[in-house]
């Protein structure tokens, strides 16, 4: 680290390149301001030097309680309109400047006193800094004394207090003014991290809160349109459909299918239960004992997802909140869905997800074991072993499943014939794929039909 006398220039300098507009992310978009506040006065408290966060234009944006009556001469030079927009000019510059060193950067500011700067990041780029001090590096005396006024000569401040509170600066050896800046930088990274994971949840929490309000939307819509048809207020019933569609596709491993119809299913939650946060929770408790069945039916261990569900259930009772709950629930469902693989094969995982991945693609399709195989650049050997022994079932019994599971659907439009579906989901016989349906559903397609 260096000590740097500021220049009165200025860089801009972004680096995007993330799907997340870092353009519009601002500090107080990823920071919990009272932690931050906290964290600062414990620093003042423990050190006794005064410690601010500026936004890039050295504005302050969390000042410490603490912080009062920690710099009596800053106060002083601050009293001018003047000395603000230099000591804010200072700590932008100061600030850029950490950010561009990757460091703490230790500098002497526009009246004289020694100050240092932690630059506080995000994916690259600079929001703002933590500025600590001011503090002497040397012995007060007459020469520094006079150092001082010529360099606030022109500010309309009192002369008598600024000479007063300068001998109140305190003074730190070059070691401890070091270890304040690094102490100060760990501060700022531990935003930085946790800024990143906030913003990302929170990120992830409005696109779901988007597609509920969709889902909420059509439900509504589809709600009044049969109210005015029929001329009568009832409820809809309860989409047994959807939870076997959420079943299968968790059993399948298809984890993006799922949450499309986690959040379907959500958004009808929610249009029941008219806000009550009560009747919420019970249906959500539900939805987590039908994905952790169909994640045991997946391979999943039963006693572990025994004891990850009384924890859930144990967090799901301390929510109050729609938007909290939301984001809880799917979070459950990436865990379940990660049971389910997890005690495979490592080795064998990358492969056997390409192999599953290309099947739930292309079922429609005459796949084989052979042709599978060779689109992810396997042996069909090895292929069927991993089947075996990672999923325990054969190649042509998990085509089976996908193709039944996606016919079950089909099934579910009346304007689609029997032979359609067959000829949609792989088989152009009709017959064989009824007698396929029959053996796997334990009902012909036309009974299950019926029965929906």
């Amino acid at each position: 680290m260096q000590v740097s006398q500021l220049k009165n220039t200025e860089h801009a300098y972004y680096n995007d390149g993330s799907d997340i507009k870092i353009e519009d992310v601002k500090i107080e978009d990823i920071i919990d301001i009272k932690e931050l506040k906290n964290m600062l006065n414990w620093f003042v408290l423990a050190t006794g030097l005064g410690a601010l966060l500026v936004n890039p234009e050295g504005e302050p944006i969390i000042v410490p309680d603490e912080y009062e009556g920690q710099c009596s001469f800053c106060k002083v030079i601050r009293s001018d309109p003047e000395g603000v927009r230099r000591c804010n000019q200072s700590m932008s510059y100061a600030g850029k400047q950490a950010s561009k060193l990757g460091e703490p950067y230790i500098f002497r500011c526009h009246a004289g006193l020694i100050e240092f700067s932690a630059p506080v990041m995000f994916k690259d780029v600079y929001l703002g800094s933590i500025s600590c001090g001011p503090v002497l590096m040397w012995e007060w005396d007459e020469m520094a004394l006079q150092e001082f006024l010529n360099l606030t000569q022109d500010l309309n401040i009192n002369r008598e207090a600024l000479m007063v509170a300068s001998r109140q600066v305190k003074m730190l050896s070059g070691r401890n003014v070091q270890a304040a800046a690094q102490l100060l930088f760990v501060i700022a990274n531990h935003i930085a991290r946790t800024g990143m994971l906030t913003l990302q949840q929170r990120k992830e929490l409005n696109e779901q809160q988007a597609r509920l309000a969709e889902a909420i939307f059509e439900r509504k819509q589809a709600e009044e349109t049969i109210k005015a048809l029929e001329s009568r207020a009832q409820s809809v019933p309860y989409p047994i459909d959807k939870e076997y569609l959420l079943l299968s596709k968790v059993k399948l491993g298809d984890r993006t299918g799922a949450k499309e119809i986690l959040n379907e299913m959500l958004g009808d939650i929610f249009f029941r239960a008219a806000g009550n946060i009560d009747l919420i929770k019970a249906r959500v408790l539900e939805l987590v004992v039908v994905i952790s069945r169909a994640a045991v039916e997946g391979g999943a261990s039963l006693d572990k997802l025994l004891g990850l569900n009384y924890d859930f259930i144990s967090e799901l009772s301390h929510m109050n909140e729609i938007d909290e709950i939301c984001y809880w629930l799917v979070k459950v469902l990436d865990t379940f869905m990660d049971t389910v693989y997890e005690t495979r094969n490592v080795r064998n995982a990358k492969n056997l997800g390409e192999a599953l991945k290309y099947i739930r693609e292309n079922y429609h399709q005459n796949l084989t074991l052979e042709s599978v195989a060779q689109q992810i650049y396997i042996s069909p050997y090895y292929l069927s072993h991993m089947f075996r022994e990672e999923l325990g079932i054969t190649f042509v019994e998990y085509l089976t499943m996908v193709r039944m599971e996606e016919a079950k659907r089909l099934l579910m439009d009346s304007s689609l014939s029997v032979v359609a579906i067959a000829s949609q989901v792989g088989y152009e016989d009709a017959s064989y794929f009824s007698k396929v349906f029959k053996k796997y559903v334990g009902m012909s397609p036309n009974r299950y039909r019926k029965n929906i």
